[in-house]
């Protein structure tokens, strides 16, 4: 059955600053939990009893501090390799950690959620899974888990991160969070920190009524920062799936939307809401990406989830990834789409879940990942997105980024650029303030004293801690 993975690490006792298994937000089936995966698993918890006593810490309270978040790197090397740089010092001396990873960089994560804000009661979101589990039909989440609150903890007073996008779908098959609800969420945020901390999406599709006076709306009297496609959305109820270079439908879209200054479209593509069946088109394909970015220079086209194709990656280490494509069918057909055309220069890549899915799977996939699309797009054109707050707190991917490494026989093989550290800080902000016409130094200066980082303040002063919590869901 699905379980939130949070409720199920309270059931067995191995709550863990990493997830150890791939977790849905409701868009694509959860994946089982893989053999090295439940080895993480129980490495962690093994070397955070260890080194709890050490400390004077319990298991539990040492995985909820920055040495805990060590451990889980270390035993996420022990059993993948050296992808992580971590030495197990780190496991027990804070002020380690703190001359080797100071947090100095500007963290724009492009892709976070929350559901609905306002509401007496929480928005029945599970509508989603529906499909593919009929025993969650007409249950409902836990009261607060994905709301407004809870996703300022996360985002803001839990991780590093310096700006956030909310993201949300225009649909009502899948009505999570609408965009007037998504303003008022930026908006809430931006107040109350007396800085810009939030963007947001428009979530928009043509087959929206009045579609175009609806975008119109959006840009102009709610101000929202960029557009948000999902071209492969369940078909049913006057919903469609569309392409994004279909010229009649959504060329005048992109017309309109030059004179409104906003210029920036994402689109969901890959991470299909179910698998196709044999012959079937899937509608979350990059094949469009091509032709829409080169008729229309003057846009920046941002595909989300770089295009990933989910697939069941339970298979030994030393037998895969010996063909860098064999697990990235989308992602290495858009990769090659942009290496046959130079002048799609106005594409950029984004790594909501993918990121997440891979790193905790096989992180010599992500290695080929992130490898691939560096290699055809240019480390300026990657986008650090975390697909929070379903994945948890975004902390634990902005670690892991700043930590990977591709491998050095990987580098040789596949001609891989290893990543630098300047590289680490375009991908996790400075490439997506560009983006978002970002002044980054002009911005550091106010997050330092605006009212988030006061309460940031207060909140660690007070003993607050990451509570660890992953609210997507697992196969249980």
């Amino acid at each position: 059955m699905w379980i939130k993975k949070f409720h199920k690490d309270d059931e067995e006792d191995k709550r863990s600053p990493i997830p150890t298994q791939v977790i849905s937000n409701e868009e694509y089936l959860p994946r089982p939990q893989t053999k090295q995966q439940k080895q993480v698993e129980n490495l962690i918890q093994s070397l955070a009893e260890k080194y709890g006593k050490k400390v004077g810490l319990s298991r539990r309270e040492l995985l909820k501090t920055a040495n805990g978040m060590a451990i889980a790197f270390v035993a996420m090397n022990q059993i993948f390799g050296k992808y992580f740089n971590v030495q197990a010092e780190e496991m027990v001396d804070q002020s380690m950690i703190e001359e080797l990873w100071p947090k100095n960089e500007f963290i724009f994560d492009v892709q976070t959620h929350h559901v609905a804000t306002g509401k007496t009661e929480p928005l029945g979101f599970r509508v989603m899974a529906w499909p593919f589990n009929e025993e969650l039909k007409g249950q409902r989440p836990q009261k607060d888990d994905l709301r407004f609150n809870n996703y300022v903890k996360e985002v803001f007073l839990d991780s590093d991160v310096s700006v956030a996008c909310l993201s949300g779908i225009a649909s009502k098959l899948l009505d999570v969070i609408n965009v007037d609800e998504m303003v008022d969420a930026r908006n809430t945020v931006n107040a109350m920190s007396g800085s810009e901390r939030m963007i947001c999406h428009g979530p928009i599709a043509p087959y929206i009524p009045n579609f175009l006076e609806e975008a119109e709306r959006q840009a102009l009297e709610l101000n929202i920062d960029a557009w948000k496609f999902y071209t492969g959305v369940f078909a049913k109820d006057g919903e469609y799936q569309w392409w994004m270079d279909d010229e009649e439908l959504i060329y005048p879209f992109y017309e309109k939307i030059k004179a409104w200054g906003k210029t920036t479209v994402c689109a969901h593509k890959g991470l299909p809401f179910r698998q196709p069946r044999p012959g079937e088109t899937d509608y979350t394909h990059p094949r469009d990406i091509k032709k829409a970015s080169l008729d229309h220079p003057d846009l920046n086209f941002v595909v989300y989830h770089s295009g990933f194709k989910d697939q069941n990656m339970d298979l030994p280490p030393e037998d895969v990834y010996l063909d860098e494509n064999a697990y990235l069918p989308y992602t290495t057909d858009l990769c090659n789409d942009r290496l046959a055309n130079p002048k799609m220069t106005n594409v950029y890549m984004e790594l909501g879940t993918t990121f997440g899915h891979t790193v905790i799977t096989h992180p010599k996939i992500c290695a080929h990942l992130l490898g691939q699309i560096i290699k055809a797009f240019g480390v300026d054109h990657l986008l650090f997105g975390t697909d929070s707050i379903w994945w948890g707190s975004p902390q634990w991917q902005i670690e892991a980024l700043r930590r990977f490494q591709i491998p050095e026989d990987m580098q040789e093989k596949f001609g891989y650029a290893p990543i630098s550290d300047e590289d680490k800080s375009k991908i996790l902000g400075l490439n997506a303030a560009k983006l978002y016409g970002v002044n980054v130094e002009d911005r550091r200066q106010q997050i330092i004293t605006d009212r988030m980082t006061q309460l940031k303040e207060v909140y660690l002063a007070e003993g607050g801690k990451p509570s660890n919590n992953v609210y997507g869901w697992v196969m249980s």
